[in-house]
């Protein structure tokens, strides 16, 4: 398998501080240097006006370049800040996936430091192909809900086989994983599937229902709701996407809000050896441009060619990243 992985997911915070405490101190992954965005090419990129700067700080498993984190405070008046106390699952980017060994005891770690779980940690089988994962979700900072998974069950299965992946890539310091798996909830699902498959090369590896008791109790959904769930994925056993659609139950729309210097999660980022070629294949699958190509400046990384358009199934921001996915 090849394809693009999740290289970053793009998060506007309301504190650099209460970032770095979250993913660098609890997660465990590697902060870089605070550096200063600002300029026409960073102005243009995020759409925003001139004059605009922020600060940002990455978020990385070593040199690896999947399932990192990039934490941007902008500095703008009137942020709207996405994620508000009782939000589940919304249209769009709603949640970031962390593997670990020991949920429950990291439940209890995390209770302790005032983190607010929706359940406790549930395990379920998605199907008896897949397997059986342990979940449990809470509002990290700024609301934003993050997802820790137990991998169990059989080596037979997709999960077991998936545990035995995360074994050989290791964990960090504190024992998270970086960014394993990431929500993108969807208005339609072969539009959005499209971006994930013709541009990035993505492959599926689970299309089910999700329609359990348990699922959704401890997802915050309706008792009787199904929702199609289709993981994607690379070469890789982080930085896969769930494409969540919902079927038989509303699901609120954030994406007039969910665009820089607002707080939450803003985009998906990958890595596409031509940024050029991406795009022409955007244009034939209806994705609209968000921002020209433009040079912008990664934090820990140095400058890079890039530009931003919105997945055709959800609108939600995909920023292409010129670079070796893998």
């Amino acid at each position: 398998m090849t394809g693009s992985p999740l290289s970053i997911a793009v998060l506007g915070v309301s504190s650099l501080d209460d970032a770095r405490r979250f993913y660098g101190d609890i997660v465990g992954l590697d902060a870089s240097d605070p550096v200063v965005l600002a300029g026409p090419g960073f102005e243009s990129h995020w759409n925003l006006p001139l004059g605009s700067t922020a600060e940002a700080i990455m978020f990385a498993a070593g040199e690896s370049q999947v399932g990192r984190v990039l934490a941007i405070k902008f500095h703008a008046e009137d942020r709207v800040t996405i994620p508000q106390p009782g939000d589940r699952t919304y249209r769009g980017l709603w949640n970031l996936n962390f593997y670990v060994d020991d949920i429950r005891a990291t439940t209890k770690a995390l209770q302790a430091q005032g983190f607010v779980f929706w359940s406790e940690p549930v395990g379920y089988e998605v199907s008896a192909k897949a397997g059986l994962p342990v979940e449990v979700l809470f509002d990290g900072p700024d609301g934003l809900a993050i997802n820790l998974v137990e991998l169990t069950g059989d080596d037979s299965t997709a999960v077991g086989k998936l545990r035995l992946d995360v074994e050989a890539e290791g964990k960090t310091k504190t024992g998270y994983t970086p960014v394993s798996t990431t929500s993108h909830s969807i208005i339609d699902h072969e539009k959005a599937l499209a971006f994930y498959q013709q541009v990035l090369g993505l492959h599926i590896i689970i299309d089910d229902v999700l329609d359990k008791p348990e699922t959704n109790h401890f997802l915050g959904r309706p008792k009787e709701a199904q929702t199609r769930a289709t993981f994607v994925s690379a070469a890789h056993p982080f930085g896969k996407i769930a494409l969540s659609h919902p079927l038989n139950y509303e699901a609120s729309s954030k994406g007039d809000i969910q665009v820089p210097p607002n707080i939450g999660y803003l985009a998906q980022s990958f890595l596409v050896p031509d940024v050029q070629k991406a795009l022409a294949v955007c244009d034939e699958i209806g994705a609209e441009r968000f921002s020209d190509p433009a040079d912008i400046m990664l934090p820990g990384v140095g400058p890079r060619f890039a530009a931003v358009v919105r997945n055709p199934g959800s609108g939600a921001l995909m920023e292409l990243i010129e670079g070796t996915p893998l």
